[in-house]
């Protein structure tokens, strides 16, 4: 890991988001060589893959806005599956949305992500999203910054 890198950091959030988290959000950032002075940074991880027809794992959007120098705020998290039979399209499944303070998921839409029931959705998913990554699952990660 680059010695510029190792410096990031992020704000403390409403939901439990763990420092192994964090620690691959770093790792995938020093990776991809995201250039920290930018005000924004978003990484999509794909699996080139998935399918409608054969499943696989769901891309996964995930939106940093820097507060201070390395210090960044996780803006969203978005997970995206396909929708809608028979025309398939990639939706949005779940969204954390930390700058509006709300959740989507898709079966039963926006509500308060300060619910503990948010709190364990995230949980799961972040559990599931930090095995993916050490699988190897994404062969497609890119990272746009501002």
């Amino acid at each position: 890991m680059s010695a510029q890198n190792t410096a990031i950091s992020f704000c403390k959030s409403v939901l439990p988001i763990s420092t192994e988290f964090m620690d691959q959000l770093k790792r995938v950032i020093d990776e991809h060589a995201a250039h920290l002075n930018d005000n924004h940074i978003t990484i999509n991880f794909k699996d080139s893959n998935y399918s409608a027809a054969k499943g696989g794992y769901h891309p996964v959007e995930i939106s940093l806005i820097k507060m201070a120098e390395y210090h960044y705020v996780i803006s969203y998290i978005t997970d995206f599956s396909y929708c809608g039979h028979p025309s398939e399209k990639l939706e949005r499944d779940l969204d954390f949305d930390f700058g509006n303070s709300l959740a989507l998921s898709r079966p039963f839409g926006w509500i308060d992500i300060s619910l503990p029931e948010i709190a364990e959705l995230y949980q799961l998913w972040e559990s599931n999203f930090i095995v993916y990554l050490t699988m190897d699952v994404y062969d497609q990660i890119q990272i746009q910054s501002l």
